[in-house]
């Protein structure tokens, strides 16, 4: 599988070191564009979502090994903002502007050190390689995985730079391929092409500023104002926490967010999901996608924002209503309400239904406890 393979690149990366041991890798900055298509079949594709545009901002230095890490999702809306890591030699914090939280974290990735240095983007590895030489990448690759078939496939120039192709395939038609600049050892793109229903997306460094110090006060984390520490999570895989469904109701009812009373006729619950956080177990984000009998879609999503609403240009309007925040967009044959309610943010899309019926559904959303 391609993220399997994602995830082998990764562990190469820094593998051998330690959080103590000098690294041969310079000092560097570098900005990396990542664009995801939506996987086959995403209920969230129908609505102009499923897919993401994320511009990752990425410092490193060495003696001793720090790294501060900025994933800034555009273009979602609801989903918008930063998530901020950052290792500052002893400790890796996490603050997330859209929860309004931060927290130390604990577990095996914060052990890790300069070994983790890349493990936000392990989905999407780019940057420094744990081996002297194309050849000795190429020979590590092949030691490793689903028996993988790894072969050169070219050149090509990035940031007037040239770099060596790798291309990677496993079963089932999955093919990734590494831009790999040989001098430097520096993965400069990653291209991996879904096959089977496997999600297709591309990392590349579009800035990068290599051989330079960073200020240290870059890798200091001071919790910016308003912000509200959480404890110390481990890290690690979380088990599963679907949600309930409220007696009556066609919407499910997820402890800590909204649950509209009133669903359209002849509407009933397709399929549910959840996020959680990025250093726990923790919901923050939920989604519910609800279809009529003649095969119309509605889909309500939610994220915990505690610092309110998402910036919006002016092609979201105001509605007048009972909420405390509502905007309303229309485009592509889909209809969206945006709405707020104490720290949840919610984004109704439906399509054919009126804009009485988005508001009537989230006037009547209560929501539930927490456990």
């Amino acid at each position: 599988m391609i993220l399997v393979l994602a995830l082998i690149v990764a562990a190469l990366s820094f593998g051998c070191t330690s959080d103590r041991e000098s690294t041969s890798v310079p000092g560097f900055y570098a900005e990396v564009a990542v664009e995801a298509e939506p996987r086959r079949g995403d209920p969230h594709a129908r609505f102009g979502g499923g897919g993401s545009q994320v511009v990752i901002r990425w410092w490193y230095a060495p003696d001793p090994a720090r790294w501060r890490w900025e994933h800034e999702t555009v273009g979602t809306i609801i989903d918008d903002g930063v998530l901020l890591t950052v290792f500052d030699g002893d400790d890796w914090w996490e603050h997330d502007d859209r929860t309004a939280a931060y927290r130390r974290v604990a577990g095996g990735f914060a052990r890790l050190g300069a070994e983790a240095m890349v493990l936000p983007t392990f989905s999407a590895p780019v940057g420094p390689t744990h081996a002297d030489t194309i050849e000795a990448l190429v020979a590590q690759w092949r030691e490793r995985g689903d028996d993988p078939e790894v072969t050169m496939a070219g050149e090509a120039t990035l940031l007037g730079r040239p770099t060596r192709i790798v291309e990677i395939r496993a079963s089932g038609g999955r093919v990734a391929r590494a831009f790999v600049d040989p001098e430097r050892m520096f993965i400069m793109r990653w291209d991996a092409d879904g096959a089977g229903g496997v999600q297709s997306y591309r990392a590349e460094v579009t800035v990068l500023d290599y051989g330079v110090e960073t200020d240290k006060a870059r890798f200091a984390f001071e919790p910016p104002p308003g912000a509200q520490e959480a404890s110390a999570e481990q890290t690690g895989s979380c088990g599963s926490s679907g949600g309930g469904y409220a007696v009556g109701a066609s919407f499910p009812a997820e402890p800590g967010f909204l649950a509209p009373a009133y669903t359209p006729p002849g509407y009933r619950t397709l399929g549910m999901g959840g996020e959680s956080s990025a250093s726990s177990c923790e919901r923050v984000a939920v989604w519910a996608l609800l279809e009529a009998e003649d095969g119309r879609q509605m889909l309500l999503r939610q994220r915990l924002r505690p610092g309110g609403l998402p910036p919006l240009d002016s092609s979201w309007r105001p509605v007048p209503s009972g909420l405390d925040e509502a905007y309303r967009h229309s485009g592509g044959g889909v209809l969206s309400l945006l709405w707020r309610a104490d720290d949840v943010v919610a984004l109704l899309r439906a399509e054919t239904l009126s804009l009485d019926e988005l508001v009537r559904v989230a006037e009547s959303a209560r929501l539930v406890p927490r456990r």
